[in-house]
């Protein structure tokens, strides 16, 4: 299964919003079926196949039986994880910010493409704000029950990819199964967007599996 975490050039020049990135893709990858989110940082799991084409639904995660179809999902600093199971022919994609890594979308995701058959899953964690650069306060260390990191001056830092790692590893993968692209949003103005650096003007960093995805520029996934 091949997928993409896309550089920023991808989504440059559109407002980043779920319709006009399901016009990109549909555009740039022809023949391809492309299913996009309503991303509310949720829990909330859908399947492609129980969707129509051009269907938007509230959710953030998708996962399909057919790993010729599209799974997008849009950040901007927040962790997208690209999962597949060779053996079961699965994709999915998830969007997982703070709180729905509270709520543990990332393991649920997991556990959904298990339920659905999947005995050899991996994933790869992509480009998302780094502990460097993601000052929080307390609400968002109790919602995650993480050890916050700190700059010995009272700032208190998170590391978003590890939690979804973490969730990742109590879902069942091994670590060999799990590829970190360490890239952080903030850091890397040149190559991504990021809503902690740039407020409402950033754009949407793109992640995306199955079908042709792999040919957008980015990194390469699987």
């Amino acid at each position: 299964m091949k997928g993409i975490f896309c550089t920023r050039e991808v989504s440059e020049g559109i407002d980043g919003k779920a319709h006009s990135v399901l016009s990109m893709l549909n555009s740039a990858l022809s023949g391809c079926s492309v299913y996009c989110l309503d991303q509310v940082h949720s829990d909330r799991i859908v399947l492609a196949q129980d969707l129509s084409l051009g269907d938007i639904p509230e959710a953030d995660a998708i996962i399909s039986r057919n790993p010729d179809d599209v799974l997008c999902v849009r950040t901007a600093d927040c962790v997208p994880v690209l999962a597949w199971s060779e053996e079961a022919r699965l994709i999915a994609a998830i969007h997982a910010g703070w709180r729905g890594l509270a709520l543990q979308i990332v393991e649920k995701t997991i556990r959904a493409m298990k339920a659905m058959g999947g005995r050899d899953i991996h994933a790869s964690i992509g480009p998302a704000i780094g502990r460097c650069c993601y000052e929080v306060k307390t609400d968002v260390i109790d919602a995650l029950g993480v050890e916050p990191e700190t700059d010995g001056e009272g700032s208190l830092f998170v590391d978003l990819p590890k939690v979804a790692a973490s969730q990742l590893e109590k879902a069942g993968l091994k670590p060999h199964a799990i590829d970190m692209k360490a890239l952080c949003t903030s850091c890397n103005k040149d190559r991504f967007f990021s809503f902690r650096r740039q407020g409402d003007k950033a754009g949407r960093n793109i992640s995306a599996i199955g079908g042709k995805s792999w040919s957008l520029p980015g990194l390469q996934v699987g």
